[in-house]
């Protein structure tokens, strides 16, 4: 059946204070569309060339907008506006995408193709053929993500940009006749491979599948989640996570029925520790409780236990085209898995606060792991670095919407964000936050001597060598 459905401490200090540039920010990759089908007719093969890269575009950008978006949103999107008319009769204007964006509470946006045109910043193409009248390729389209960004907040529209950290999918393929994930004719494993799913908001990718694979992981031991083989893959991998995609096809009355679940393989959570030691006061409780009950809860988008299903749907068609089928279920089951994570990462720009806050690092490597993840959070318009130490820095953030979700995209990165008080922010990696807190708790309690508390290792900012008012800002975004 398978075969069928086919480094001295000034230059510490200078370092540490260099410039953070915005151009560092690895999220530009969500607004990468990758291999768009396009194809056309026309009375010359340059015509439909055109005609079909047109088409292309608009599809890309289709896409690209519905994946920033909420699904409530869509109806406000952007419109885009019909071809321009040089299409012959056997390639007429109209195309999916001409859908209505119907709305009588917002002024909608038109898109032409030249809007599109300036919207975007290149395009690859790939297989290319065509004949006398004819077109079909593979494109790749980038947007400039400023433009994209500037669209969307003049459509009064909010948006997500924030990428979860990449995940490992190892694609299991269940029949009437066994289970497949390494085999040559597993279509399943061969539908995750054809387009790459490391531009969407929570990016996928597809195992290599050579002998270390195989030999390290079988079908079966997937579907059981065995933790000894999954850790092995998230090392190969480098990866804080991995799903499985199980796809039970079924052949009915002439049908393909496939249902799909992505289930919680492995994942390394970058998360506070749960000691009781450390555990929130009543008092911390209260404050973090009036800013949101997310807060208590940053890893609310990623389910705690292993086996956990993160998405699942049920498809059907007509047997025969498998492909497309499994094309069509995997975007859609991602759209499904990436909800919580948008609802949790979207922008706002209606809603923004300036979040005081002091960070801890024990080494170098620290601050620039939390320098860098501050860049490519799009939650964070701007930073400010009002004073630095060897150990700590006092920073100023400017960021979009409830903190709650600034928490949840920065724990993606592996870093903690979180406040004691409600007023003052503290951000650290999880090793060094799980420290801070501790030292605060016992010092609060009267456990903890002066000179405890004010080990080189966690001084506050404003002390040690610091050099004041010294200032280190991400430029705004938008």
């Amino acid at each position: 059946m398978v075969k069928t459905v086919v480094c001295a401490s000034i230059a510490f200090l200078v370092l540490m204070g260099a410039n953070i540039s915005p151009a560092l920010a690895i999220g530009e990759d969500v607004f990468v569309v990758p291999r768009v089908t396009v194809q056309a007719q026309a009375n010359s093969a340059t015509a439909a060339k055109n005609t079909a890269q047109r088409l292309g575009r608009r599809r890309a950008m289709d896409i690209l907008l519905r994946r920033l978006t909420m699904e409530d949103d869509w109806a406000y999107l952007p419109q885009l506006a019909s071809v321009a008319s040089n299409a012959t009769p056997e390639q007429p204007n109209a195309d999916p995408l001409d859908d209505v964006y119907s709305s009588n509470e917002r002024n909608v946006i038109t898109l032409t193709d030249a809007d599109l045109e300036r919207l975007e910043s290149g395009f690859e193409v790939y297989n290319e053929k065509s004949s006398s009248t004819t077109y079909r390729a593979f494109i790749t389209y980038r947007f400039k993500p400023a433009a994209v960004r500037k669209l969307l907040k003049d459509s009064q529209i909010p948006y997500s940009e924030a990428q979860t950290r990449n995940a490992l999918v190892l694609p299991v393929l269940q029949t009437a006749t066994g289970l497949y994930l390494w085999e040559e004719n597993n279509p399943w494993m061969a539908a995750w491979r054809a387009r790459p799913y490391n531009n969407e908001l929570t990016p996928m990718t597809a195992p290599l599948g050579d002998l270390e694979d195989t030999a390290t992981i079988s079908a079966r031991r997937a579907l059981n989640i065995d933790q000894t083989a999954m850790q092995a893959m998230a090392n190969r991998y480098s990866v804080s996570q991995v799903i499985i995609a199980h796809a039970y096809l079924q052949q009915i009355d002439g049908e393909d029925r496939l249902r799909v679940r992505l289930l919680n393989g492995f994942r390394e959570s970058g998360e506070l520790t749960s000691l009781d030691e450390f555990a929130p006061s009543d008092s911390e409780t209260e404050a973090l409780n009036s800013i949101s009950s997310q807060v208590t809860q940053p890893n609310a988008f990623m389910p705690a236990k292993v086996g956990d299903v993160l998405a699942e749907g049920w498809y059907r068609q007509p047997s025969g085209n498998f492909p497309t089928l499994a094309e069509q279920s995997i975007d859609t089951t991602i759209a499904k898995y990436a909800k919580p994570w948008k609802e949790r990462t979207l922008i706002d720009h209606n809603a923004a606060g300036l979040l005081e806050t002091s960070a801890y690092y024990q080494s170098i490597g620290e601050w620039s792991k939390i320098r860098s993840a501050l860049v490519a959070t799009p939650l964070v318009g701007s930073v400010q670095v009002r004073a630095m130490s060897r150990r700590g820095a006092e920073m100023l953030i400017r960021a979009y919407g409830d903190p709650s979700k600034l928490i949840v995209a920065l724990e993606s990165q592996g870093l903690a964000l979180w406040t004691e008080d409600g007023d003052r922010w503290l951000i650290a990696t999880p090793a060094t936050a799980q420290t801070v807190r501790g030292t605060n708790r016992r010092r609060r309690q009267g456990r903890l001597g002066e000179n405890e508390y004010s080990a080189p290792g966690y001084q506050p900012a404003s002390v040690d060598g610091v050099t004041q008012d010294s200032e280190t800002k991400i430029e705004s975004r938008y």
